[in-house]
């Protein structure tokens, strides 16, 4: 990486407030999306991307620099390449990332991704993100220092850099990101997966968690861990979300026999990094098994559907340490009637509790009513001021609505609830 050292990161925040336009640039054959607000500066090794972040209540003026350097080295080199982007900032040199990824790109090309924090330049705090993409003819590297981590604006400031890095593109490359390659797809609908087990939460104790996990799968190779809303199709919805997709091929079976193999690419990150899975497969009338789970299919509600009830979501967390012990709730209710009405409400609070005393906090969810209708996997609430939400809904057991799945979350009936109604 000769000459990657002429970026000097002494004198980083001396930087002008002139914002750039978000623009296409090209370095070496490898093609990346500027985004908006950052100006831009040119190198004879690269490019350097400088913006500065106004002063919050919290924290004092925040500045980010991205840095950009082309190599003409194929992935056998990456690694190398990405500790020594880390390097320009003498200050990580020794430190463990704390996080670390790797995989490939929507185009097949292998990348890096690492995140470190946090140091000090004098009294100023510094995170560094670095993420390196490489293809089999060149790879293109860069690097966000953010100054001053306290502040609001580092978050803004990763998402640009994150956007950035899923929008390299080397020469051949599509410009629509996750795309099936050529014998990729097979399966169609929208299949649930019921997972559940105890998982640790932030407040040191375990919740238990039973959740309808989501494959809507598209004939063309794309799959969904959410319904889109709306009504929309997988791959309109894949386009503008990447991080609920992947793409996904049968393999195996042999002349005599149907695929026993399924291999699934699923987006684990903003920066577009991709891990492959390869699972056993099978068909079981209309239901599948993937990696030995059972996967129901889950048919569409006939247009015009009605219910009568109430259902209820309740969510709680909890958990003591040597410190303290805290725990957050929330609880949504909707009623849903054979009119066409519904009535929804909620509420949520939290607590925390240490040596020093506690702290307590609620709120109500204001009462909103209106009309409904219900068309395949989409529920659309128009609101009495006229407003409409359109949210994804499924009933895990067909035939049964004592459970129904809103936007991803579970939705149980009262008992004294009343029964669905077809067709309006």
């Amino acid at each position: 990486m000769t000459g990657l050292h002429a970026f000097a990161v002494a004198g980083f925040l001396a930087l002008s407030a002139t914002a750039g336009l978000a623009e296409t640039l090209t370095l070496d054959g490898v093609s990346f999306d500027v985004p908006e607000g950052w100006e831009r500066q040119d190198s004879q090794v690269g490019v350097l991307l400088m913006q500065q972040f106004p002063k919050t209540e919290d924290a004092s003026m925040a500045a980010g620099m991205i840095q950009i350097v082309p190599v003409g080295r194929g992935p056998d080199t990456l690694d190398a390449n990405v500790a020594d982007m880390v390097a320009l900032v003498p200050e990580f040199v020794d430190d463990d990332p704390m996080t670390d990824s790797a995989g490939t790109t929507a185009a097949g090309h292998r990348i890096k991704v690492q995140y470190r924090c946090c140091e000090y330049r004098g009294d100023i705090s510094m995170g560094q993100s670095v993420a390196g993409v490489a293809a089999q003819n060149g790879q293109l590297l860069a690097s966000l220092v953010f100054m001053n981590i306290a502040s609001d604006h580092e978050d803004t400031a990763s998402a640009d850099f994150e956007a950035l890095v899923r929008s390299i593109r080397f020469e051949g490359d599509s410009v629509s990101g996750l795309t099936p390659a050529e014998g990729d797809g097979g399966l169609e609908g929208v299949f649930t997966h019921l997972d559940f087990g105890l998982m640790p939460n932030v407040f040191g104790g375990l919740d238990f968690q039973s959740d309808n996990q989501i494959a809507m799968f598209d004939p063309g190779g794309l799959f969904s861990t959410t319904i889109p809303p709306g009504g929309r199709s997988v791959a309109d919805y894949c386009a503008e979300t990447p991080r609920d997709c992947g793409t996904y091929r049968l393999k195996g079976g042999g002349w005599f026999g149907g695929a026993d193999e399924i291999e699934m690419r699923s987006v684990i990150n903003d920066y577009g990094v991709i891990k492959t899975e390869t699972m056993s497969f099978a068909r079981e009338g209309e239901n599948l098994k993937i990696d030995d789970g059972d996967y129901r299919r889950m048919p569409p509600f006939e247009d015009g559907t009605r219910f009568n009830g109430r259902w209820t979501y309740v969510w709680a967390s909890s958990g003591m340490t040597a410190m303290g012990s805290g725990g957050v709730a929330s609880q949504q209710t909707l009623i849903l009637s054979p009119d066409g009405r519904f009535s929804r409400d909620g509420w949520s609070g939290g607590m925390n509790s240490n040596s020093l005393g506690g702290v307590t906090v609620s709120s109500t969810r204001p009462t909103n009513q209106g009309t409904y209708t219900v068309s395949g996997y989409t529920l659309t609430l128009t609101n009495a001021d006229g407003t409409t939400e359109k949210l994804s809904i499924f009933e895990p057991d067909i035939g049964s609505d004592e459970l129904l799945v809103i936007d991803g979350n579970n939705f149980l009936k009262d008992e004294d609830s009343g029964a669905k109604k077809k067709g309006g």
